[in-house]
């Protein structure tokens, strides 16, 4: 994002204008937390259609726990 983006989205009034505000009044659990978190709202994810198969696990074992790596965007495609 860049920088007074938030500002302009309508944080501005709550003093957040850049990512930092947001990071910091996220973290902090500051006095304007709920509007931080409900300007996120669009970019939470639902679970993956299909489910998780092998939770338990690692990735590398062929399971669905870990780090993926690139192949995070196949997780995300069916998280949407």
């Amino acid at each position: 994002m860049e920088y007074g983006l938030l500002g302009q989205q309508g944080l501005g009034k709550f003093g957040i204008i850049c990512v930092e505000d947001l990071i910091h009044e996220i973290l902090t659990v500051g006095p304007h937390f709920n509007e931080a978190n409900n300007f996120l709202w669009p970019f939470k994810l639902k679970a993956p259609l299909g489910g998780l198969k092998k939770k338990r696990n690692h990735y590398v074992e062929g399971g669905d726990a870990g780090n993926r790596e690139d192949f995070i965007n196949e997780l995300i495609r069916r998280m949407n």
